[in-house]
């Protein structure tokens, strides 16, 4: 009740649309303030928007990779190396160089993450509206 409490299908489906992409959003630790801040701006209920943006972050840690190989590809940039041997050398030859091309890797992570979020938002929007208005058109079971 305290997610749905007071919230119209078009709320429940906003709040949807804005939890899912933002909750895989290639952007680690800002997500929570994030979310909270579109939630109050739009006024959603905040708890639904949290606890949608939380169950979609096992998606983030799936699609964090994804998401920088695609950025790179865009963008032409060079891959970032995984191996602790690789980081090792690449740090080795280029000092703090590293954190610059991660910077810029990120940032075109971000992108791709950008637009892949609004036809994704879109589609949940729907669906979640659908689904809704399916919930609410559904009898309810009797208790005799």
């Amino acid at each position: 009740a305290l997610f749905t409490q007071g919230a119209s299908p078009r709320q429940i489906s906003l709040a949807i649309a804005l939890s899912v992409p933002l909750g895989i959003i290639p952007l680690f630790g800002l997500i929570t303030p994030l979310a909270t801040a579109l939630a109050v701006r739009l006024r959603l209920n905040v708890p639904l928007v949290l606890g949608l943006v939380y169950l979609a972050l096992p998606l983030q840690l799936l699609l964090f990779v994804p998401f920088l190989r695609m950025g790179e590809s865009l963008f032409q940039l060079a891959p970032l190396p995984f191996s602790p041997h690789e980081i090792m050398a690449m740090i080795e030859t280029t000092g703090w160089g590293i954190f610059q091309q991660i910077w810029v890797n990120n940032l075109a992570a971000l992108a791709v993450w950008l637009l892949l979020a609004f036809p994704l938002g879109g589609l949940f929007f729907y669906l979640g509206q659908w689904a809704c208005l399916r919930w609410q058109r559904a009898p309810s079971p009797s208790l005799n």
